[in-house]
C-alpha cells in the first residue's frame, strides 16, 4: 500500500507547493508593482512649475492702460514660449476647473461639480475623490518633490486637492508679493526635480490691488461720484446683488446700475490687479530660470471673468467666452516656441506636461497633448457653485463653431469661434445643421464620462474661516 501511493502522495506534494509558488508569485508581483509606481525614477529631472492666476482673462493678456501695458513678463514670452491664443476652461469657476486642469477630467467625469452638498443631485460631488489620480500624485509617483502654494478656499486639503503633495501650503488673505515670497521660501527647499504650483488670487473678486498699480492704470476717473466711488471699492455687494437678478432670485436690484464711469473704475481696479499678478509671477519665473533653467512653466487661469458681457459680472454663471477662455503659455524645457491657433482646453494640460516630460500617458487622461493634436472638439459645463444660481449651461467647440446649450430656459446659441469674441452675431437659427451636429457631440461626449467615471463619491465639510473667504470672494451668502 505504501508503494502504491507514494508517487500520489509525492504529487500531490508538488502540487501543493506549486500552488503555494505561484501564490506567492502572484503575491510578489503585485507588491513589486507598486512599489515600483511608488518608486519610479524620473525619466528626466526637468522641474515643472504650474502657475494659476485665479479669474484672469485671456483678452488682458497685451493690453495697455493708461499708456501702462497691463502683461508686460507674458508680453515678454512671446518669442520663446509655447503660447496658446484659442484656450477655454471646462468649467467657470474654481473647484471643477481646477479638478479637470489637475486630472485630466471633463466635469461630468470626476463629478465636482458644486461647492456645497446638494442631496439632490448625488452624482455632483462638492469635493475631490481619493482614487482619482491628480497631476501631483502622478510626479511624486515619478520622484518629484511636490509643493504647492493654495490661496483659493475652493481647492483647500479637506476638499481632496492636497493629495500627492509633500508641502501644501495655504492662506486665505496671502497677496501676489506674500505668493510669490513663500513660493520661493518653499522652492529653495526643495530637492529635484520639483513640482511646484501657486496659486494667485489677486484678480478675483473684491479686485483690491495695491494703490502703486492704481495709480498705475489710471484709477479712479475723474468723473466717479463719491457714492459710485463707495460702491466700486466695496464691490462685493453690488455684485452679489447683481448676479441675484440675473439669475432670477430676486425681482430687482437694490442697487441703481453704475454709470459708465462707474463701471469703468471696477474695469480699472481689475486691470490694476492684473497688472500686480503679472509683475510677480514674472519675479517667481525669472528667479527659478536663473537657478534652474531645466524646467518647465505652465501660466494658465482656471477661468475669466464678465464685466456687464452680456450684462452679467463675475464667473460661474455662463459659458460665454470672457470667462470660458483663457491665457496658456508653455515656457522652458523642451517647449517647442511659437504660437498655437488651434483650440485647446485645460484637461490637455496634464497630458502635454506628460509628453514634454517623456511620460507615458495614463489610460483615464481625457485630455490630448496639446502640442501633438490638431483641432478636436472641446467641452465645458458649469451649473455654478449653489443649485440657488439656477444655472445649468454646457458647450462645444468644433470646427470652427461653438455651441452654448442653456438648460435652464432651454435655448440654443450657435457662434464663430474664435472669430467671433464678443458673441454677438447668433447664428443657431440660420444654420440648425450644425447646431444639430454639436447636439449630437455633445450627446456623446455625456456617454464617454459616463464611462470615465472613476470616482466613489465626495462630500466635504469646511470650516469657517473657509466659508467666510468663499464668501468674501462672491460665491455664497
Amino acid at each position: 500500500m505504501e508503494k502504491k501511493f507514494a508517487p500520489i502522495i509525492v504529487i500531490c506534494c508538488l502540487l501543493g507547493v506549486g500552488v503555494v509558488l505561484i501564490g506567492l508569485g502572484i503575491g510578489l508581483y503585485k507588491t513589486s508593482t507598486e512599489l515600483n509606481r511608488s518608486r519610479r525614477a524620473p525619466v528626466k529631472t526637468t522641474n515643472v512649475v504650474l502657475i494659476v492666476m485665479d479669474a484672469f482673462r485671456a483678452d488682458r493678456v497685451g493690453q495697455v492702460r493708461n499708456g501702462v501695458p497691463l502683461t508686460p513678463f507674458l508680453d515678454s514670452l512671446g518669442g520663446e514660449a509655447a503660447v496658446f491664443r484659442s484656450a477655454v476652461s471646462n468649467c467657470t469657476w474654481t473647484r471643477p476647473s481646477m479638478t479637470s486642469l489637475l486630472t485630466s477630467l471633463y466635469v461630468d467625469a470626476h463629478q465636482v461639480i458644486y461647492g456645497a452638498l446638494v442631496k439632490e443631485d448625488p452624482d455632483a460631488f462638492n469635493a475631490l475623490a481619493p482614487e482619482i489620480p491628480t497631476m501631483a500624485t502622478v510626479l511624486k509617483a515619478y520622484g518629484y518633490n511636490t509643493l504647492a502654494i493654495q490661496t483659493n478656499g475652493n481647492l483647500f486639503p479637506e476638499l481632496g486637492f492636497s493629495k500627492g503633495f509633500d508641502v501644501y501650503r495655504t492662506s486665505l488673505d496671502a497677496d501676489a508679493t506674500q505668493v510669490t515670497d513663500w513660493a520661493l521660501e518653499e522652492w529653495n527647499r526643495a530637492r529635484t526635480p520639483f513640482f511646484l504650483y501657486a496659486h494667485y488670487m489677486d484678480p478675483h473678486l473684491p479686485y483690491e490691488p495695491p494703490q502703486q498699480h492704481r495709480d498705475m492704470v489710471g484709477y479712479a476717473p475723474e468723473t466717479l461720484s463719491n457714492e459710485e466711488r463707495a460702491v466700486v471699492e466695496n464691490f462685493r455687494d453690488y455684485y452679489r446683488a447683481h448676479c441675484e437678478f440675473m439669475t432670477g432670485q430676486t425681482p430687482n436690484s437694490p442697487f441703481a446700475p453704475l454709470s459708465d464711469a462707474g463701471k469703468e473704475a471696477v474695469k480699472l481696479l481689475y486691470d490694476a490687479s492684473i497688472r500686480y499678478t503679472d509683475d510677480h509671477v514674472g519675479r517667481l519665473v525669472k528667479t527659478i530660470r536663473e537657478k534652474a533653467p531645466d524646467t518647465l512653466f505652465i501660466i494658465t487661469a482656471d477661468h475669466g471673468e464678465h464685466f456687464w458681457d452680456h450684462e452679467f459680472l463675475g464667473h460661474g454663471l455662463t459659458l460665454y467666452n470672457c470667462e470660458l477662455r483663457v491665457p496658456l503659455f508653455f515656457l522652458g524645457a523642451g517647449v517647442p516656441p511659437g504660437e498655437y491657433d488651434h483650440v485647446v482646453e485645460l484637461v490637455d494640460v496634464l497630458p502635454s506636461v506628460a509628453g514634454l516630460l517623456g511620460l507615458p500617458r495614463e489610460h483615464n487622461w481625457q485630455g490630448a497633448d496639446a502640442f501633438r493634436s490638431e483641432d478636436k472638439p472641446v467641452y465645458a459645463k458649469t451649473k455654478s457653485s449653489n443649485p440657488r444660481w439656477n444655472t445649468d449651461w454646457e458647450m462645444v467647440i468644433s470646427e470652427g463653431k461653438k455651441l452654448v446649450l442653456n438648460h435652464k430656459d432651454g435655448t440654443a446659441h450657435l457662434f464663430t469661434f474664435p472669430q467671433d469674441g464678443l458673441e454677438s452675431e447668433d447664428l443657431g437659427k440660420e444654420d440648425p445643421t450644425t447646431v444639430g451636429r454639436l447636439r449630437e457631440l455633445l450627446r456623446q461626449h455625456h456617454l464617454k464620462n459616463l464611462q470615465a467615471r472613476r470616482a466613489k463619491g465626495k462630500q466635504a465639510e469646511m470650516d469657517t474661516a473657509t466659508l467666510e473667504q468663499l464668501r468674501n470672494l462672491g460665491y455664497m451668502n
